[in-house]
Formats: C-alpha cells, structure tokens, sequence
C-alpha cells in the first residue's frame, strides 16, 4: 500500500537555485522552477484579444510574452524589482529591466534553462521521441 504523505507539502523536497553563468556578467544569476500554477497565470496574461473574422474577438496567445514573463518569474538574483538596478538601466519594472538588461541570447539561454529546471523541457522531448516512433 501506498503511503500518500510522501506527496504532503512539508515532504517534499524543495528545489535548490539553479546558477547559470553568462558571459557578460561576472557574477552568476540564481534561478528557480516554477509551478504549474505560476505558469498558468503567466500563461493567462498572455492572451491578448484581437479582432478576428467578421468583427469577431479572438483570443491570441504570444509566446514571446510567455517566455519572458516564466524567465523573470524564475529569476531570483539579481532582484530584477530592485529600483536601483532598474534605474541603472533606465526603465521602470521587472519585464522591461529583463528587456533591457538582457541581450537576445542570454534570454534565449535563460528561458531554456527555466524551461529544464521546471521539466518542461522533458515533456517535449518526450512527445518528440514518441511522434518518431
């Protein structure tokens, strides 16, 4: 038989920071995975209603939103809600301190790490493997 406290909150293990070091930065940034409900609402505030067919709205998802929004959720150093390196870069909030801080392929590195260490890497490879065979 099963012993189902295994799944309770306060037996599960907690995952460690992930570091991931870029180039430019002398220091490593410190990554966390995010939950399935973390996702959603990120997943939610990317759908943006556009006018479609005959007048109708419809809903339209951006993945270069959702990509950006799980790699500032998963960031956890540097603080990228501190206003003053938001105001060393001259922009006002998380996202856009992303944006700026960022170039196109540090983000790039960043939302596949994000992407590995909330296993969301894994379902793909695996839908992958499976469609081959």
């Amino acid at each position: 038989m099963s012993n189902f406290k295994a799944f309770m909150k306060e037996n599960v293990r907690q995952a460690d920071p992930v570091e991931l070091k870029l180039e430019r930065f002398t220091e490593s940034i410190k990554l966390r995975p995010l939950t399935s409900a973390e996702s959603d609402l990120i997943n939610d505030r990317c759908f943006k209603n556009k006018p479609g067919r005959k007048g109708r709205q419809e809903r339209v998802f951006d993945p270069v939103a959702y990509n950006r929004g799980i790699s500032v959720a998963s960031i956890i150093y540097p603080d990228l809600n501190d206003t003053e390196l938001q105001k060393s870069y001259g922009v006002k909030g998380a996202e856009q301190l992303f944006g700026a801080m960022f170039w196109v392929g540090e983000a790039s590195q960043i939302s596949e790490k994000v992407s590995e260490i909330s296993g969301l890497d894994h379902a793909l490879e695996d839908e992958i493997e499976e469609a081959k065979n």
